[in-house]
């Protein structure tokens, strides 16, 4: 007989869902939505469905293992645990004596969200010092544009959608990256509201678009001031609200003049009869819900064209109001507090972004990165330009990854230590897409030899004789002394039954018409946009890097843009090693850029820069307009010979220092030659 245990999905994703996790004899059985969740009622991706098949994969870790054969070439030999600890205490304590701390760079991304991650600091900061990186890989220019026009990254709570006349899906798929919402976007459709969706492509969740517009790839800052110009002449405004409620209006007026139909049209390359056809639906229904996606703000400009789309709501004053609103992502709950903190050393050195961890791995002097531990992230599959990035591994001395299964990431490691999954520890999860904290209940024991980082770091931090104090066990006793110290009115007890809704949630986001900005409004005009990042304080438009207009000589040998997308069955480049969702890489292209370059359905195609190649099966389909091939990332080049990042450039954003992945010029051709092992050549390296 089963029994039913409540959780939570720890993935970095907008649901953080609620979950009833069947167990039998000690072994989890299936994973269902929990219906009582007041935000998921019982609603599950395809991917939380088959926890199960990855929590007892056949290829997952289970052993500690140490590499023996060329960096990159898989092999590896179990160790024992005692082994591990010594290794890695010998190689740490002699690169800080010899170089000191912030010679090892300590890379983590967000494989999994929760505060108990945080154990990692504890240990680090005992070290003495560090490298760490800064940026981020998903969503940091849209959360400082964000941050810089409103003040809060916030939205009305999802199931407020049922309630809109009119939705606008700029460069959001929901369909595939929140399903939540999606559900509550197609309720408000069945009521009878008009769905809009602008996206380069046509998505998944546009198939009740009642209109759709398909902008040239780093276009939608331009096309957002069009919109604006429209409106504003149109007068299809708010001046009342504009009047209380905002600020430099009147600097951002006299800017999109520079935006008239015509101009937009011939850069957008949307047509003006479509362009018209959006207003008149914004003139119909002022009132409305703006979702705006991360893809919009992977380009080079996409700081300064998410403040120019988050703005057109200011505009007709659909903010702090029922069915209105601008959705990216919701972060009202706050920050737990972590109270095992140690005191916090000096010699922490942030120093390389994210977005250049490749080439900026090896420019660090005084002292130079000789190692990198890394955990709940990889970056061999996940960062830009991973061809650079396997030179540049290649040249460390030492390597620890942290992992549950032989990513491309662990492939390079000198030691790897196998992680624990979800529902094999405590934690405390807060999410982007709500604002209830959930208990993630340690449901079955880690398989083999599997750890969590906690003790992990707990074994290592007894070889350093460092105060234990600071690395406490994971347990409900620690997850309560968490509660304790964020000031929450709840406790373990209560969070195994249910969720708990963070204090001051606001339904309605910006109900009261506080916005913590300099000026306490919307900013059209931002003065921190030139003090902080030598940007213009108002929206601007510039074309991105790596397009036919920024870069001619590029695009005269690589005149495809490239887009690459989440895919409905990968979290990043997590669940690419299940056997059940191994499908077979593809591009799509449009049949007039594939009918240039002889290539027919299923045909294998390379595609290729300066940076790399790979090769993928051609789809041909409208579906992408000419000039554009488009494909989801997250494959491994050790599960199936692709990654994308291969072709990716390392560019940050104009602001935030966020990853432009989508300014990518490539060319493809038909691939006559039998198909080849694309994974990097392993190279000798590390001692």
């Amino acid at each position: 007989m089963f029994k039913t245990i409540n959780s939570v999905c720890p993935k970095d994703c907008f649901g953080s869902c609620s979950l009833a996790v069947d167990v039998e004899k000690g072994k989890i059985i299936k994973v269902r939505g929990n219906r009582n969740s007041p935000v998921h009622q019982g609603r599950i991706c395809t991917k939380g469905m088959h926890y199960p098949n990855m929590l007892y994969s056949p290829e997952r870790l289970l052993y500690p293992l140490q590499r023996i054969g060329k960096r990159g070439d898989g092999k590896f030999k179990r160790i024992s645990w005692e082994q591990t600890v010594d290794i890695i205490y010998e190689k740490l304590k002699n690169l800080k004596e010899q170089y000191g701390p912030e010679s090892v760079l300590y890379y983590n991304r967000f494989a999994n969200l929760g505060v108990a991650k945080n154990c990692a600091y504890s240990f680090w900061y005992q070290f003495g010092g560090f490298t760490s990186t800064y940026g981020g890989l998903c969503d940091a220019a849209g959360q400082e544009a964000i941050i810089l026009t409103y003040g809060e990254i916030k939205h009305n709570k999802i199931s407020d959608l049922e309630n809109s006349k009119l939705i606008i899906l700029w460069g959001s798929n929901p369909a595939y990256t929140n399903i939540h919402l999606m559900h509550h976007v197609n309720k408000a459709v069945d009521k009878g509201a008009k769905l809009i969706t602008i996206d380069i492509r046509e998505n998944e969740s546009g198939t009740k678009s009642h209109l759709c517009l398909n902008p040239r790839p780093g276009t939608d800052g331009c096309l957002a001031l069009g919109i604006a110009s429209q409106l504003i002449k149109n007068n299809i405004i708010d001046d009342n609200f504009i009047d209380r409620h905002t600020f430099g209006f009147a600097e951002f007026k006299e800017l999109v003049k520079d935006y008239p139909l015509e101009k937009v049209s011939a850069i957008t390359e949307i047509s003006i009869g479509k362009i018209k056809s959006l207003i008149n639906y914004l003139k119909e229904n002022p009132r409305y819900a703006l979702i705006c996606g991360i893809g919009v703000q992977r380009y080079t400009n996409s700081g300064q064209a998410i403040r120019a789309i988050s703005l057109l709501p200011a505009l007709t004053g659909s903010i702090g109001k029922k069915g209105c609103g601008f959705y990216f992502s919701d972060r009202q709950a706050p920050e737990l507090n972590w109270p095992f903190f140690p005191p916090k050393p000096k010699r922490i050195r942030n120093s390389i972004a994210a977005a250049k961890l490749a080439s900026e791995l090896h420019n660090q002097t005084d002292p130079p990165v000789k190692a990198v531990w890394i955990e709940q992230a990889n970056p061999m599959t996940s960062n830009p330009n991973t061809n650079l990035l396997a030179q540049a591994m290649t040249q460390l001395d030492f390597i620890v990854a942290v992992d549950l299964f032989l990513t491309d990431t662990a492939r390079m490691a000198d030691i790897i230590l196998p992680a624990a999954s979800m529902y094999e520890y405590y934690d405390l999860i807060t999410g982007y897409g709500h604002s209830y904290i959930q208990l993630q209940q340690k449901i079955i024991e880690p398989p083999g030899e599997c750890k969590h980082e906690s003790e992990i770091y707990r074994l290592l931090g007894k070889k350093f004789d460092f105060n234990l104090d600071y690395l406490p066990e994971n347990n409900l006793i620690t997850m309560e002394k968490v509660i304790n110290s964020s000031n929450l009115n709840t406790d373990v007890d209560e969070l195994k039954r249910k969720p708990y809704l963070c204090p001051g949630y606001q339904e309605i986001s910006f109900g009261d018409f506080k916005f913590s900005t300099p000026t306490q409004k919307i900013e059209f005009f931002s003065q921190r946009m030139r003090d902080k990042w030598e940007e213009d304080p108002l929206p601007v438009y510039n074309e991105p890097a790596e397009n036919r207009y920024s870069s001619p000589d590029i695009y005269s040998k690589y005149p495809l843009s490239l887009i690459t997308s989440h895919a409905r069955d990968k979290m990043n480049s997590q669940f690419s090693s299940l056997s059940i969702f191994k499908e077979k890489p593809f591009i799509w292209i449009n049949p007039a850029d594939a009918s240039k370059r002889g290539i027919n359905e299923n045909d294998r195609v390379k595609v290729y820069n300066e940076r790399g190649s790979l090769i993928l099966k051609a789809v041909l389909t409208k579906k992408v307009p000419r000039g554009m091939v488009h494909t989801c990332f997250g494959w491994w080049d050790g599960v199936h010979q692709v990654n994308p990042n291969r072709l990716t450039g390392e560019y940050l954003s104009d602001i935030g220092y966020g990853t432009a992945f989508h300014s990518c010029l490539v060319e493809v051709q038909k691939e006559q030659e039998k198909e080849k092992e694309m994974f990097p050549v392993p190279v000798e390296g590390g001692n």
